[in-house]
């Protein structure tokens, strides 16, 4: 809506200067009296003129305040797990800075502001990739099981993901202590992908995405199929029907 404005104004400003210049060119020919009509054009045109300038300003503003705004949620999600640490509660509140994030950054406007979003959106995701690194030792399936035992084998952490730790309740027979894949899902598609963003918190990794990471991420693929296989609760595993059935 403000670019409209700001366009119809520009417009609007230009027919009175047309206007303007066309009553001088009356008057030397003779075929005005005298020069009001097109004094009167020209006053009318700084107006508009000015209005324009005035909303061209305000969207600058506008665009800034966006651009500050989502840098600043891309700079708390890159905070939130900086510590590599493998936290449900932390990883779902990155997710959603992230999200929101994203939503703002779409509102930018000016064309440098968008060039120094891209510039630090590739730097956070070069942090992110460094913070969920699969050459990392800490980083393996066991990690998004939400244990910190990381020589754990999976299926021990999966166990282990369900249990009440301290701090909760003690009549809490099971708890849910796996990173949310939703959650996952977004990280890493801001990661993977520069744009088209479509809700990610309302997606999961389809399978085609899985099969991809049995390369680009060994520990997260060796997670989410066994998430597949296994679902855990009071520290036992059960066993999910396979998809097909």
């Amino acid at each position: 809506m403000i670019r409209i404005m700001k366009w119809v104004l520009r417009i609007l400003a230009g027919l009175f200067l047309f206007a303007a210049l066309g009553g001088l060119f009356l008057y030397f020919q003779g075929k005005l009296n005298n020069v009001t009509i097109a004094g009167t054009f020209a006053a009318l045109f700084g107006v508009f003129l000015n209005e324009s300038s005035k909303i061209a300003d305000k969207q600058t503003q506008r665009s800034k305040f966006f651009l500050e705004q989502s840098i600043a949620g891309f700079e708390h999600t890159v905070n939130l797990l900086n510590d590599r640490n493998n936290d449900r509660i932390k990883w779902i509140s990155a997710a959603r800075i992230l999200q929101q994030s994203l939503k703002l950054s779409r509102r930018i406007t000016e064309n440098e502001h968008k060039s120094i979003l891209q510039i630090q959106m590739d730097q956070y995701r070069h942090q992110l990739w460094e913070i969920l690194n699969p050459d990392n030792e800490r980083i393996t399936s066991t990690f998004f099981y939400g244990v910190n035992d990381s020589s754990l084998d999976i299926q021990e952490a999966a166990k282990q993901s369900s249990l009440p730790t301290d701090g909760e309740p003690k009549d809490r027979l099971s708890s849910v202590h796996s990173l949310s894949e939703k959650s996952l899902f977004e990280i890493w598609s801001f990661m993977e992908f520069s744009e088209n963003y479509a809700d990610p918190l309302h997606n999961t990794f389809c399978q085609d995405k899985i099969e991809s990471l049995r390369l680009q991420h060994p520990p997260l693929y060796e997670y989410l199929k066994h998430k597949q296989k296994y679902h855990s609760a009071a520290g036992k595993l059960h066993k999910l029907l396979d998809k097909e059935e």
